[in-house]
């Protein structure tokens, strides 16, 4: 199967290398999203998919039917971007090639080499482009809960198109954004004496969550919590009279051991405890949201919270996937990530769906601005997830020839 599929990937090459080209050179900002998608969508239906198609949230989905539809597939890959990009701020903020769209071109063509070699799956494969604004994961639970049209319980697994330098991933801490927000009268003691625009009431709060930085949970597997303070808002005018406000954003990773109302509970004891002596402030703790309009014109307002996730590494989906590995390549190993979140925060830690990771790159290539995946890595990574897709949800061949197939 691994000559079969490698001869055929050898004649997509020269279209994956020219579409790889188009795609590292697109900068996704928020106003061209929409062209972006339909590239994707449209390259899908060049590659003969069998069903190509854009649901009202923005979703790419394109289908590879199997031979029967009783354990189908799904392959992700995220469409990231940041709401405050603008022209020319892209290629300043990260590496984007680096970050998603080499996911996106592994999934697609994964996709088109499966389509191509006519390996019989028993089940179809989803190959799914699922959109992603600053950590909010409204595509992929749009996807599932209404433009799939497999039940949960049906899926046999998820594979992410993430990048996990060519081993497995089976998953990762979690990670959620909150506020911390203190509002009271200018004339309580505390602003009185720091200057009363709140500019010096919120400093012993940002020490104190500073020094709960260092002492955070750890996790043997997924490593240690952490805490960062993302932004700080100033309201000398918060709508009521002689009101001011401070808004303190949170940026935090957790582990499974902790939940997010636990921590916002701790947050805001915290605060209470710093301004104790100050009736007249009060104190509030809430999960971060963001307003969201889709390229589609869909108004959607989605919290910023990725559960933390770990599967079992004797999973029947995770044994089969890295057995077809180490087949290919011995040295296959499974892992976790160690900084990113992915959508397995829904597919398992939600859905119960058994999820596993695979891509070329790694999480560092992500915060590396000049670097790149290389075109044969990716084109490894293509033979390689088809590989482990044909393990899991392949028919038997046994006496069919690869002119027969």
């Amino acid at each position: 199967m691994k000559t079969l599929l490698g001869s055929r990937l050898s004649g997509l090459r020269k279209g994956f290398r020219a579409f790889s080209r188009k795609v590292s050179d697109f900068e996704l900002i928020p106003q061209n999203i929409g062209k972006f998608s339909h590239m994707f969508s449209e390259e899908m239906k060049a590659l003969h998919y069998d069903q190509v198609k854009i649901d009202k949230i923005g979703n790419v989905i394109g289908r590879v039917k199997g031979y029967s539809n009783k354990t189908p597939i799904v392959l992700l890959a995220n469409i990231d971007y940041a709401s405050g990009l603008k022209d020319g701020d892209a290629g300043n903020k990260r590496n984007d090639m680096a970050a998603f769209k080499a996911g996106l071109l592994t999934a697609v063509y994964t996709g088109a080499l499966l389509k191509t070699t006519l390996v019989p799956l028993d089940g179809d494969l989803y190959v799914c482009c699922v959109p992603r604004m600053d950590n909010c994961d409204y595509g992929i639970r749009h996807l599932f809960d209404n433009s799939l049209p497999e039940k949960t319980s049906r899926i046999k697994g998820v594979i992410l198109s993430e990048p996990t330098r060519g081993n497995i991933h089976i998953g990762h801490k979690g990670r959620f954004e909150y506020e911390i927000v203190v509002r009271g009268k200018v004339g309580a003691p505390m602003l009185r004496n720091r200057g009363v625009n709140m500019l010096g009431a919120m400093f012993p709060l940002i020490n104190e969550l500073e020094k709960a930085s260092r002492i955070l949970p750890h996790n043997s597997i997924l490593g240690d919590s952490n805490l960062n303070i993302k932004n700080v808002n100033i309201n000398q005018n918060s709508g009521l009279k002689d009101c001011s406000e401070f808004k303190i954003v949170i940026d935090r990773g957790f582990v499974p051991e902790e939940n997010t109302q636990g921590i916002l509970e701790k947050a805001k004891k915290i605060a209470q405890n710093i301004y104790k002596d100050e009736a007249d402030l009060k104190i509030n703790t809430l999960l971060s949201k963001e307003k969201i309009k889709t390229y589609t014109g869909v108004a959607i307002v989605a919290k910023k919270e990725y559960k933390p996730w770990n599967m079992n590494s004797h999973d029947p989906f995770v044994l089969n996937s890295l057995e077809a590995l180490r087949q290919h390549r011995s040295k296959a190993t499974l892992d976790y990530w160690k900084k990113i979140v992915t959508d397995g925060s829904y597919t398992f830690a939600e859905l119960g769906i058994p999820t596993i990771g695979f891509g070329a790159g790694s999480e560092d290539d992500i915060e590396d601005v000049q670097g790149s995946v290389a075109d044969n890595h990716l084109e490894k990574a293509v033979l390689e997830t088809g590989i482990i897709i044909q393990r899991n949800i392949g028919l038997p061949t046994f006496g069919w020839s690869s002119d027969e197939i």
